[in-house]
């Protein structure tokens, strides 16, 4: 059944962090690119301390509690003491600063007269200090889309955190060449209509922000994410919505779920359903001799749920259960692998007599749930206590979080959205003032359809290959490869949107390793006339698994243009060959043995001529 968005109440914003391509970090001089190699590691714990207000931001006491440490490995050309937390940082990256200017201009924003730098508290880990540094750098913009303006609340320019490379039970390990990169994040008003708008807003902020052609491509350089309620629902931030084809799903499910929620509470009040207490009891005993391996030789505590029997079957959405909330909580806060409950398929487990005894062991009644893990003391206390929190919660609908986007269109739980708390003033960085002369000098630059408009008027460009260009990642070397290679723009096209294309997902080439530099040197040696348009997906091929430059690979692979001469006698010697063939059989043969040392069109016109056709 389609959902109606509007009677739901449905409210809809959504968060856009995109990398700066800066030379340098936004508050060190360490290179901005990634590192392939980490010689050097050092390890940290962190804990959340309260901060100018005199008090604990409720998402690091969260992550907190956890009590992990945290591996930090680095390679010093993109980590250095700043990154450490070791050493004060620099001012601001005044090539950053620029950037993020130019896009609020672009994006009708009211920029700060002074920009104050703040911190950001973070204990998750993928920052070492605990905090990111942050500045608001413009406020009240607005972007125009066919379903009415949409505004933006703010942006700021902010270092980027640290990715997690491995998770192990007490131990978290980060590589942080992406650590204090710069990046922009931009906010949205809740203007946002429906599941499908938001794509499209999220679609028309990354066009805007792609046209500066100041901000990095690839994997982990931009992530998206929404904020969303519906009337008796409650601000959820689900992050990584990565794939903007997938944002309308991701959307469409969390409000089924915030709906299923709303009318779980409902039924829960009707029936007389009351907060419960957690009296967890050590059930080891009765499990002593279970022959189920999910229990054997283990630890055993449960927990008593009064009135509940019954309902963590119920479906929020069509991947979800209430059961799976509730394990979600115990999962992310006391690091289980799941928890055991009466409303599961207990014979598919072998436990139908264990827990028939535990029923006993509570006194429980028949519409009573019982809840067990099978871990240590702490963990079973903290990952029941997380049950019951999570049951509790269900009386009040949706309770404000923060999730995680799943590949499915899913979310699940990560922690408590974050309050005031977690910000506090950098005294570190000096502020900076905004003046007018320095507003005057941002040149803004062509937009995303005034270019596409362009390359058809100038290059000679269709308008379909001029918007797949456009909407490419390739579109900066694209342009600098026309601009500074001489060559038709509709063969550097054409590589950059099929040819590139073609070698990813037919043969599997990881031509993402393909440097800039190898694009602008192929198109050279085609302008000289040193090797054809139709051996560039051969050298393509080897250029994305080779140390060696593209001038190399021509040469060693014997790739260079061949004399009209000599091409003309091997193909007279194919021709006498093939006495007989028919002319497509012959071109065929030709092409192989010459393999695009001479182009392809003129192969056809010799065969043609030999042939005497």
């Amino acid at each position: 059944m389609e959902l109606d968005y509007k009677k739901l109440g449905f409210r809809c914003g959504i968060e856009i962090h995109r990398q700066l391509a800066s030379a340098e970090k936004l508050f060190c001089h360490c290179a901005n690119e990634r590192s392939e190699e980490f010689p050097f590691k050092i390890s940290r714990s962190l804990r959340a301390v309260a901060g100018e207000l005199g008090k604990v931001d409720r998402a690091a006491l969260h992550e907190s509690v956890k009590r992990r440490t945290f591996v930090y490995n680095y390679n010093p050309r993109t980590a250095c003491l700043v990154e450490l937390d070791d050493e004060p940082p620099c001012g601001i990256n005044e090539e950053a600063l620029d950037i993020a200017l130019t896009i609020s201009f672009m994006l009708n924003m009211k920029v700060v007269d002074e920009l104050h730098v703040m911190r950001k508290t973070v204990v998750d880990g993928s920052a070492v200090s605990g905090f990111q540094r942050t500045a608001l750098i413009a406020y009240d913009g607005f972007v125009e889309t066919d379903e009415g303006r949409v505004g933006i609340i703010n942006m700021s320019i902010e270092e980027d955190s640290s990715p997690k490379i491995l998770e192990e039970e007490n131990f978290v390990h980060y590589r942080i060449d992406r650590l204090g990169v710069p990046l922009v994040e931009i906010g949205t008003d809740t203007d946002i209509v429906s599941p499908e708008h938001c794509r499209v807003v999220a679609q028309k902020l990354g066009m805007i922000l792609k046209s500066t052609g100041k901000v990095k491509r690839g994997i982990g350089t931009i992530r998206q994410d929404v904020n969303v309620s519906i009337a008796q629902g409650a601000r959820v931030e689900v992050k990584g919505a990565q794939d903007l084809r997938m944002i309308p799903e991701l959307l469409r499910i969390e409000v089924e779920r915030q709906k299923g929620l709303v009318d779980l509470r409902d039924e829960l009040l009707r029936c007389g359903f009351s907060k419960v207490d957690c009296d967890v009891l050590d059930v080891t005993d009765v499990f002593s001799n279970s022959e189920s391996r999910i229990v054997s030789e283990k630890h055993v505590f449960g927990v008593k749920i009064p009135g509940i029997s019954g309902f963590f079957r119920r479906k929020l959405h069509k991947h979800r259960t209430v059961g799976n909330e509730v394990a979600n909580y115990a999962r992310v806060r006391a690091h289980v692998k799941g928890i055991i409950h009466t409303d599961e398929d207990l014979g598919g487990y072998g436990l139908v007599d264990e827990f028939s005894k535990l029923r006993d062991r509570f006194k429980a009644r028949e519409k009573d749930m019982i809840v067990v893990v099978a871990a240590g003391k702490d963990v079973s206390f903290l990952a029941l206590g997380a049950v019951c929190d999570r049951v509790n919660q269900l009386l009040l609908g949706v309770p404000e979080e923060t999730r995680r986007a799943l590949a499915n269109g899913d979310s699940e739980y990560m922690r408590p959205l974050p309050g005031a708390s977690r910000m506090y003033p950098e005294t570190d960085v000096p502020y900076v003032v905004i003046d007018r002369e320095r507003v005057d000098d941002i040149k803004l630059p062509e937009t995303m359809d005034e270019k596409q408009e362009r390359f058809c008027r100038e290059l000679g460009l269709n308008r379909e290959l001029s918007l797949q260009i456009v909407n490419s990642d390739y579109l900066g070397i694209f342009e600098r490869c026309v601009s500074e290679c001489g060559v038709d723009a509709r063969i550097v096209c054409n590589v950059f949107v099929n040819v590139l294309s073609d070698l990813r997902k037919r043969e599997s080439v990881d031509v993402a390793h393909i440097s800039d530099e190898s694009f602008l040197e192929l198109f050279g040696l085609v302008k000289s006339g040193k090797i054809t348009k139709d051996v560039i997906p051969v050298v393509l091929r080897y250029a994305a698994g080779s140390e060696e430059s593209v001038s190399e690979i021509v040469e060693s692979k014997g790739l260079s243009v061949m004399g009209e001469d000599e091409a003309r006698a091997m193909i007279a010697g194919i021709v006498r060959k093939e006495k007989g063939a028919q002319m497509k059989q012959v071109i065929g043969k030709c092409m192989g043995a010459l393999k695009g040392k001479i182009e392809n069109k003129k192969i056809v016109e010799i065969v043609k001529e030999e042939m005497k056709l």
